[in-house]
């Protein structure tokens, strides 16, 4: 039992209603102060960018059945990408000014954060393999590129940094154990684009693409006995 919550508790850091607040409020930080005001306008470039490219992908096969042949993929997994975004240039800019080992050192805990997130996303039957995947790569590759723009900005630049650490933690405590209810909306979206009652679901794909019910602590996760979070039901 001790393992599954840490898994859940993992799922959860890396949830929309986690990390949607934590970037709102490192772009309205990085806006607030003049030297970095273009850095911000990067940081929301980069949020719509992982975010835009998860949504994208989503109703793409939502709408037209669309996939890798012989994928088990239905879209970016959403924990993976924001996770690899957000936690790994959360550290970045959270780090004192010029202290670019620790900043490094900061990125690399991100990093590692990010990892154990999209982890529990598949150890839990949330997102395949292959979702997961190419859901961190687009959120690294897009946090990459926004760090290389702001590392020396970000460095070197005044902030109020305790405050900004103290927002985020006080987000995370309040966000946590919620979610986002990014199926509906997903579906919701995929039904006004597509003008159709009926979207395409995980069921559509063959059935050996089907995501296993892996075990946690010797029992498989997606049982009530260790199953925490309600499954989303799909709009009809």
């Amino acid at each position: 039992m001790m393992r599954h919550s840490i898994w859940h508790a993992l799922i959860y850091l890396g949830d929309g209603a986690v990390l949607m607040p934590c970037a709102a409020l490192l772009f309205v930080w990085l806006i607030a102060t003049p030297a970095t005001r273009r850095t911000g306008g990067w940081w929301l470039v980069a949020v719509l960018l992982v975010g835009g490219g998860v949504t994208l992908s989503r109703v793409l096969y939502m709408v037209s059945g669309w996939h890798p042949a012989g994928w088990n993929f239905i879209g970016l997994s959403g924990h993976a990408a924001l996770s690899f975004l957000i936690w790994p240039s959360a550290g970045a800019l959270v780090t004192a000014p010029n202290r670019p080992g620790l900043r490094a050192a900061a990125v690399g805990l991100g990093v590692g954060v990010a990892l154990a997130i999209s982890v529990s996303s598949w150890v839990l039957g949330d997102h395949s393999l292959s979702e997961v995947v190419v859901g961190a790569a687009w959120g690294a590759l897009v946090a990459t590129v926004f760090l290389v723009l702001a590392w020396r900005q970000v460095a070197e630049a005044p902030f109020a940094r305790k405050g900004l650490i103290a927002g985020m933690l006080l987000l995370v405590l309040f966000a946590f154990g919620h979610e986002l209810p990014s199926k509906r909306v997903l579906s919701w979206i995929a039904l006004q684009v597509g003008g159709r009652t009926g979207l395409h679901t995980r069921a559509n794909l063959v059935p050996q693409a089907e995501l296993p019910k892996k075990e946690v602590d010797g029992q498989p996760t997606g049982s009530p006995a260790t199953s925490a979070r309600p499954p989303v039901q799909e709009i009809p």
